[in-house]
């Protein structure tokens, strides 16, 4: 990551409106704003010295509590009393979803229905099953396979000695193995992955309800579908594993079926895709440390750490709601407020990791929250931290004089308050 905004440019976004995390706040952030993707180390940092636990205003009105250093965001994350469910809190002419998503809207479903947005017990209950997808045993099982198509992608790109390296390569990788877990056919990938792209973002508004409610329509109608045929003809895939649960006493409704489905594309393909392709920016950027991991193979373990610290795939948690007036660090948040933990900013706490802002793939004891904390800890990390394992080590293998295209754009990061990735990669090899 380039290292150039100066403190000037970290207020410059005052006057912009259009981004829910950017008014009445001390460190002004603005998601929307390209020149803040390009540097959100510089901005995190300022945030962690100046306001730590920093109180900003959505759009709509609702406060929230952005959590920047690591210790606060252990407290939070392990603290029952920080909820996900808003049925009784968030009701007032403040909720932010109020007037803009209908309860029994397919939007609704996918982000209301999953173990994610619930708490216990119902997210223990909801958790085992999707859990069913992430054993040890499966993961490990997988490792061929996820050779086999790692080998694959790069027989198809070799030859060409260019390629965008996210939609050629680190896209195709993980969607094809939630795919294949999932028993959905390979050739929907590309309706899978726009469809996530438009359903990850943190906020319904006024500006994205349009796009969210029909990117969910067509996810729930495309899903209806697919269990109509898995009901007839089951498989050993995942899904048919699900639907053969329905007579059970304690079996999934088809709206947390749904829910689950969705949180499994996401949780098994998008942090993926980013933690490659950031993993691989990162390694570009730092030659030094890219000759070392290719010297040293056996150093990919606390590689694949380091990228998930230093520039991990999420920028913030989901929302949590105070259940009750809560003290944190000396600040209280009042019952019904919002809080985000900036996970991006937390892994990179001079106060816990030495020398925070220097990539270095031979640290140790590096416990970031790059996967999360807590009971909602990412159900994924496992299959996500093996693929990439397995992609990165494979690459440099095959293809070990890869690097930025010298004759590209400069690289243009996504702008998402929750999703850190480029839009676009192109190297050479």
């Amino acid at each position: 990551m380039k290292n150039s905004t100066t403190d000037r440019e970290l207020f410059a976004v005052e006057s912009k409106k259009t981004c829910p995390f950017s008014t009445k706040s001390h460190v002004l952030i603005n998601f929307d704003d390209p020149a803040f993707h390009e540097n959100p180390e510089l901005i995190f940092q300022k945030l962690r010295n100046t306001a730590p636990i920093q109180k900003i205003i959505l759009d709509d009105g609702f406060p929230v509590w952005l959590i920047s250093k690591f210790n606060d965001a252990i407290e939070v994350l392990r603290d029952h009393r920080f909820i996900k469910s808003p049925n009784s809190l968030r009701t007032s002419d403040t909720d932010p979803l109020k007037g803009k998503t209908n309860r029994a809207s397919p939007a609704y479903i996918l982000r209301r229905f999953h173990m994610l947005a619930n708490d216990p017990p119902n997210h223990t209950r909801l958790r085992i099953f999707a859990q069913k997808a992430f054993t040890p045993k499966l993961i490990t099982a997988m490792r061929p396979r996820i050779q086999q198509i790692t080998n694959e992608l790069i027989d198809k790109i070799q030859t060409d000695k260019k390629c965008d390296f996210i939609d050629d390569f680190a896209y195709q990788l993980p969607i094809i193995v939630i795919a294949e877990l999932l028993g959905l056919p390979v050739e929907d990938r590309e309706k899978l992955r726009n469809w996530s792209d438009v359903l990850i973002e943190v906020q319904v508004t006024e500006k994205n309800k349009q796009s969210i409610e029909e990117s969910a329509d067509a996810f729930i109608n495309y899903l209806s579908n697919v269990f109509a045929l898995r009901r007839k003809n089951p498989g050993n895939d995942l899904i048919s594993a699900f639907l053969r649960l329905e007579l059970a006493e304690d079996h999934l409704t088809e709206n947390e079926l749904y829910a689950t489905i969705f949180l499994l594309i996401i949780a098994g393909h998008e942090t993926t895709v980013n933690l490659i392709s950031n993993g691989m920016h990162s390694l570009l950027s730092h030659p030094k440390q890219l000759n070392l991991l290719k010297n040293n193979p056996d150093l990919i373990h606390s590689a694949v750490e380091e990228m998930l610290r230093y520039n991990g795939p999420v920028i913030n948690s989901t929302m949590r709601l105070a259940a009750e007036d809560i003290l944190i660090n000396g600040i209280k948040i009042k019952k019904g407020e919002g809080v985000l933990v900036i996970f991006l900013s937390a892994n990179q706490d001079e106060a816990k990791f030495d020398d925070s802002l220097r990539f270095d793939i031979t640290r140790q004891n590096n416990k970031h929250l790059a996967f999360g904390y807590g009971i909602h800890f990412c159900i994924g990390a496992p299959l996500a931290r093996l693929e990439c394992e397995i992609a990165i080590k494979t690459i440099l293998e095959r293809l070990p004089n890869i690097k930025f295209n010298p004759d590209a754009d400069s690289l243009e990061w996504r702008a998402s308050n929750i999703i850190r990735g480029l839009k676009k990669f192109p190297v050479v090899f």
